[in-house]
């Protein structure tokens, strides 16, 4: 996503403002924001922030390392800056801990949950179109990953002030639908999923794959599954009687796994079958435009080839639709929201079809085409290996499947470590422990990267998964249930001199920045990766430093310290569709 102003944290905005005051005052007229960098410096690296000089050495025509030398002689520190020095072609610069640590620590304890939260977006509407599954067989693992994705992002962009559409299509029309609709009417028996004993899109679901199973013996099936589409097409009354009971099964069965996971409505949702038809409309005016062309053969395409991309067949000699017909049509609907931006949650297998399809958009005069976006992401596996369909779901590759099994470990867990707690509270905690594990593990790997999905490792108390970051929350809560003293911003903070606690303060101020850059390159895994490093710092902090039995100056400190970790945990937490717990 495009964000134009960087999110800094009040004190880090005051430090980067110093350090460019200072370069400005001894170059002069050749002082150039574009040719100063401030980064932060490796862990390896002395200094709070560094400042290379490779583009400024070649404006001058000297060497970095002799001229980082001379502007480290030069400067003279001020304000929050206590002290510069050269290393090789850097300069380094250290801040006056005691002050940044009132600002930055002041900063988070007064904003709250607010903290971070920023007016990027503001006046800014964006559709992120996420989920959008075939309603013919129950949802996989694959599909989690689609929908953490999503659910995430459209929390970061409403966090950073944008106006968010949450949408969805279900895509319920087709050949794959037509098979069911067989399936149902050779095996169903007038069953329902409540006379089965099934969840609604298992119970569908099923005769999908009974049909397969049926056709590799009797072909003749597949010419009965032609038959039932195009009976459906002509509006078949039985036909689209039984077809409005089937998906009406599906979707429900859907909505109840989209519970349990927690997520709210979505606020748009688009139903294929009501308008595959409709995008043969815009097919016709790009004809008269000249974007579209008609081949010997009576096919329509768009000729692309002229933009680096392969040509793109949009209508069938049969007049039969694709889905890039009616793709067209639903960036149409869409459009109607006057959208600033809008984002495809979509597999990486489509990554061209989506560089298609936006450029279409543009050639028929779509006026944001240009801001059209295709989140994409790559596969995702069990350990046991591949996900099917047609046959059938390999075990623990569905959904609804795997969720209960990471509840059922997260129950194990819990009964071995709290054997006094009521069944009730066992279930609520395991529940929340479930999904901050799946969530976690999922937005936690780079979208583009295949992953393996293991749900013990997702569970583990240690590493990098939700219930470290959920028993690290608790962990603090149960430091201040043994204290009386409330947290304040009243406190000495020279008492926080030692490294372990001072890394964990410029943590702090770098959260605003995280946000940003999670939003510009629409990927929620860098908040997950920054939650986690903060996380893994309290330990190192907890196991060297004691917060209750030190002196009282110093254990105030250290208690603001805890209370603006939680205050970033429980919100970075809960951006990522995570709920931090009182107690594991």
């Amino acid at each position: 996503m495009p964000v134009k102003s960087q999110n800094y944290s009040r004190v880090e905005t005051v430090v980067r403002q110093e350090i460019r005051e200072e370069l400005k005052k001894i170059l002069g007229k050749n002082f150039s924001q574009k040719s100063i960098t401030i980064d932060y410096p490796p862990a390896n690296v002395s200094g709070d922030y560094a400042v290379p000089c490779f583009l400024l050495a070649k404006k001058f025509k000297r060497p970095p390392v002799e001229l980082a030398k001379q502007l480290a002689q030069k400067i003279k520190p001020a304000g929050l800056i206590q002290h510069v020095i050269s290393q090789g072609p850097y300069l380094n610069f250290f801040v006056s801990r005691p002050e940044f640590s009132r600002l930055a620590l002041t900063e988070v304890f007064k904003a709250g949950k607010k903290f971070g939260k920023n007016k990027l977006g503001k006046g800014k509407k964006v559709m992120v179109e996420f989920f959008s599954p075939n309603t013919n067989k129950p949802l996989t693992i694959g599909h989690l990953r689609n929908i953490c994705l999503g659910s995430s992002l459209v929390n970061l962009l409403k966090f950073c002030g944008f106006k968010v559409i949450a949408s969805t299509l279900y895509n319920d029309r087709g050949s794959a639908i037509a098979k069911t609709i067989v399936g149902y009417q050779k095996w169903g028996k007038d069953q329902t999923p409540k006379s089965a004993g099934q969840k609604p899109d298992h119970f569908v679901g099923s005769f999908y794959v009974k049909f397969h199973e049926a056709a590799k013996l009797n072909p003749a099936l597949e010419i009965e599954a032609k038959q039932v589409l195009q009976a459906w097409e002509q509006g078949d009354k039985k036909i689209i009687e039984l077809w409005q009971k089937l998906m009406g099964w599906v979707i429900s069965g859907f909505k109840q796994t989209i519970g349990s996971l927690d997520l709210p409505n979505f606020d748009e949702e688009y139903y294929e079958s009501e308008f595959y038809q409709a995008g043969k409309e815009i097919i016709e005016q790009g004809i008269k435009k000249g974007v579209f062309v008609k081949d010997a053969q009576g096919v329509i395409l768009a000729p692309l080839q002229k933009f680096g991309l392969p040509d793109k067949i949009v209508l069938r000699p049969d007049d039969t639709s694709l889905y890039i017909t009616q793709d067209l049509y639903l960036a149409y609907l869409k459009d109607k929201h006057h959208l600033d931006y809008s984002v495809y949650v979509v597999g990486s297998e489509q990554e061209m079809y989506f560089k298609q399809l936006f450029k279409i958009l543009e050639l028929l005069g779509f006026a944001r085409a240009k801001n059209y976006y295709h989140l994409s992401y790559a596969m995702v596996r069990l350990p046991q290996g591949k996900i099917k369909s047609r046959e059938g779901l390999v075990k623990g590759t569905g959904a609804d499947e795997l969720l209960g099994y990471l509840v059922e470990l997260a129950q194990l867990e819990i009964k071995k470590r709290n054997p006094d707690l009521s069944q009730k509270e066992i279930d609520w905690r395991a529940g929340r422990i479930a999904l901050g594990a799946l969530k976690f593990y999922i937005l936690s790997v780079n979208p583009k990267t295949t992953m393996i999905f293991d749900p013990q490792k997702s569970l583990a108390l240690t590493g990098r998964t939700g219930p470290y970051l959920q028993y690290v929350s608790a962990r603090i809560n149960s430091i201040f249930s043994k204290v009386k003293t409330k947290p304040s911003v009243k406190v000495d903070f020279s008492a926080l001199g030692q490294d372990l606690e001072f890394g964990l303060v410029k943590n702090f101020s770098h959260f605003p920045m995280v946000i940003y850059e999670a939003v510009k390159n629409s990927d929620p895994g860098q908040l997950a990766n920054y939650l986690y490093e903060l996380a893994k710092s309290f330990s190192f902090f907890y196991e060297q430093l004691p917060v209750l039995k030190t002196e009282e100056k110093t254990q105030k400190a250290r208690l603001l310290l805890l209370a603006d970790l939680n205050i970033i945990l429980k919100t970075g937490l809960e951006i990522l569709g995570i709920e931090a717990l009182e107690k594991m």
